[in-house]
C-alpha cells in the first residue's frame, strides 16, 4: 500500500511539473556565455535569486543546474533547459537584454549561460568566446534521465576547450560599460575590473583621476574584448 502511495505521489508531483512549465520541447538557438567580469559591477548577482540559488553557480545536473539568462517570453524564469552539446542542465534564473530584444525583433532563442567563477577572473572572456555555439539545441523542461558531464566550464584559469583563437583588445576601444556603484578612485575602479590603473585610466581619459568619480558615473569597464 505504501508502496502505490508513493508511486501516486510521484506521479502527481510530474503531472504539476507539466502543468507549470509544459511538457518538454525542442528548439534551436545560440548560445552564448557570461561570467562575473561581465556583470556590472562584476559579480555573480542574478535577477532571479532564490532561497536555495542566491547568486549564479550551479554544476549542472538536474538537481543543481547552472544558471543562465534569456527572455522570459518564450522560457520562464526558474524553468529548467538541458543543452545536448555540453551535457549539462541550466536554470533560468537571470536577465538577458540582448536575448529580449532578439526575441522580440525576430523571435531568435538566445540563452546566455554562466561560465563562473564568482569572481573576476582573467582568461573567463576568451572561454566565453571558445564556448559560444550559433546553432544548437536546447530541451525546454527537460526530463531529469540526461546523461550529464559535471566539469566546470572554467577552473583556475583554465577553459573546459583549449582557446583556439584569443580575442586581442582593439586599441584603447571600450567593449563593456558600467554604472559605479559608489564614489571610488580611480584606482579602486580598476580594481574592481580587475584591470590596470594605467588600462583604466586609457580607456577613460576623459575622467582625469584626480578625485573620486561620482557615483552612478558610467564608465568603461574593459576593452573591445568585453572582459577580462
Amino acid at each position: 500500500m505504501k508502496i502505490k502511495n508513493i508511486i501516486l505521489f510521484i506521479y502527481i508531483i510530474q503531472l504539476l511539473f507539466t502543468s507549470v512549465f509544459g511538457a518538454e520541447k525542442k528548439v534551436n538557438g545560440e548560445l552564448t556565455f557570461y561570467a562575473a567580469g561581465d556583470n556590472c559591477p562584476p559579480s555573480a548577482e542574478i535577477a532571479y535569486p532564490t532561497t536555495s540559488m542566491p547568486q549564479a553557480g550551479g554544476v549542472g545536473t538536474y538537481s543543481d543546474p547552472i544558471t543562465c539568462a534569456s527572455a522570459s517570453a518564450w522560457f520562464p524564469v526558474h524553468s529548467l533547459v538541458y543543452i545536448p552539446a555540453y551535457k549539462k542542465y541550466f536554470i533560468m534564473a537571470d536577465s538577458c537584454e540582448e536575448c529580449e530584444n532578439e526575441w522580440d525583433d525576430d523571435g531568435t532563442y538566445h540563452i546566455d549561460a554562466w561560465l563562473g567563477p564568482s569572481t573576476v577572473s582573467q582568461g573567463t572572456t576568451n572561454c566565453e568566446v571558445q564556448l559560444s555555439l550559433s546553432n544548437t539545441q536546447f530541451i525546454i523542461n527537460p526530463v531529469s534521465t540526461y546523461a550529464v558531464i559535471t566539469t566546470p566550464f572554467f577552473q583556475n584559469g583554465t577553459c573546459i576547450t583549449p582557446i583556439t583563437d584569443p580575442c586581442v583588445d582593439e586599441g584603447n576601444e571600450c567593449g563593456n560599460t558600467c554604472q559605479l556603484p559608489s564614489a571610488m578612485s580611480c584606482q579602486a575602479a580598476a580594481n574592481l575590473f580587475g584591470i590596470t590603473l594605467a588600462r583604466f585610466k586609457a580607456l577613460n581619459p576623459s575622467l582625469g583621476c584626480t578625485s573620486n568619480i561620482a557615483k552612478g558615473k558610467t564608465v568603461c569597464m574593459s576593452g573591445s574584448c568585453g572582459g577580462p
